[in-house]
């Protein structure tokens, strides 16, 4: 035996055949692991990703509002009323809205999100997009989020050859410009209307009602304070958040209310009890083949610590040569996964730290487990 060679890795390399499987094992549990948080992530930053852009410090909403998709309207003189507020400047208004677009090649529709924004102050903290909006000088004047769906069509090379023709809801447009946002788990493709052009596509909606109500305040106001006076000053027909606690809202609402919470939570648990179980299989059949040159040690003087230390460091040794392959593995789900579905999954440092302590604890846990014989027998039962 090589004495610069750790006794951990000169066991555990001792059957490559039952090694390769562990490491396997465990590669995709930190693939199924890594896998889930990308797409959680993804769904709850894209799901928020128009409301992260609203230039807004307080929110107003109905109480009957879901989400995005599901709001619910309340006047607009909410609005007006809040000026009276003192800490308040200004305030715009949005409406939300879901329409049939249709594709300008292949003439099929496809539900597309539709964003009415308010003739008041500013709306979007997104520089190009509030451009964008401002720049909707018709009714029938459109932008277009050139990162939605495929299935909208090739708007962005036909924009290139000048402003494309579609319909909304049967009614006609021109996409005059294009923005950049994405597509998410809630809408397949955003436009930008002006507050007129949301009146012709939804008729049936009545004048001054809004979805979304952007309060500006003065330099130096203190959100809580204005919050509170809001809340006793407005009627109880609205609610007034600050606008992290929108965002908050909308990410409750997908973790709590749909199922993706709890599918993502399974997902990870599975994942881990597969890398655990793998661990563990490894580390308790090297045990058990081991046990009489254990006992040996123990009888020789060997605490428990001793052997404790050498089976995390086995556990070390297996996650360390597993986690790079379920890493690059993930890598790989990231980008194909952002590319067919156009949603952006991106891999952050403190996943991959965390993922990689997460394994490793999970492998130390099962070698604890794989261990305990070895601490509570006998020595006169080890040989």
């Amino acid at each position: 035996m090589n004495p610069g060679v750790p006794v951990a890795y000169l066991q555990l390399t001792r059957h490559p055949r039952r090694l390769v499987i562990a490491v396997l094992g465990l590669a995709m549990s930190a693939l199924g692991i890594l896998g889930q948080m990308g797409f959680e992530d993804s769904l709850f930053r894209s799901a928020t990703r128009l409301f992260q852009e609203l230039d807004a410090d307080v929110v107003v909403i109905s109480p009957q509002y879901q989400f995005m998709v599901l709001p619910a309207p309340f006047s607009e003189r909410r609005l007006y009323q809040a000026l009276s507020v003192p800490g308040v400047e200004s305030f715009s208004s949005v409406r939300l809205g879901v329409a049939p677009f249709m594709n300008p090649v292949t003439r099929a529709n496809r539900t597309v999100y539709v964003v009415g924004v308010g003739r008041g102050g500013r709306v979007f903290a997104n520089a190009d997009w509030e451009r964008q909006a401002r720049a909707l000088d018709a009714p029938d004047a459109i932008a277009f989020d050139r990162r939605s769906r495929p299935e909208f069509g090739p708007i962005d090379a036909l924009f290139q050859q000048g402003p494309v023709r579609s319909e909304i809801g049967q009614r006609a447009v021109r996409i005059v410009s294009l923005f950049d946002m994405g597509a998410s788990f809630s809408a397949d493709g955003t436009v930008l209307v002006n507050d007129d052009g949301f009146s012709r596509l939804f008729p049936r909606r009545r004048p001054g009602l809004i979805d979304l109500g952007l309060l500006h305040l003065r330099p130096g106001a203190d959100a809580g304070p204005v919050v509170a006076a809001l809340r006793s000053a407005l009627p109880a027909d609205v609610v007034v958040l600050t606008h992290e606690a929108l965002n908050a809202k909308e990410q409750a609402y997908w973790r709590g209310t749909t199922p993706a919470g709890f599918i993502f939570l399974t997902i990870s648990i599975i994942s881990l009890l597969v890398g655990a179980v793998s661990a563990y299989q490894i580390l308790s059949s090297d045990l058990a083949e081991n046990l009489p040159q254990y006992a040996t040690l123990k009888a020789l003087g060997y605490p428990d610590g001793y052997f404790l230390r050498l089976t995390f460091e086995k556990a070390w040794l297996l996650t360390s040569l597993a986690y790079p392959l379920g890493f690059v593995l993930a890598l790989i789900v990231y980008a194909s996964a952002t590319y067919l579905t156009l949603v952006p999954l991106v891999m952050t440092s403190g996943r991959a730290i965390a993922v990689y302590v997460i394994m490793l604890t999970a492998a130390s846990a099962a070698g604890l487990l794989a261990t305990h014989r070895l601490r509570r027998a006998d020595l006169t039962e080890l040989f």
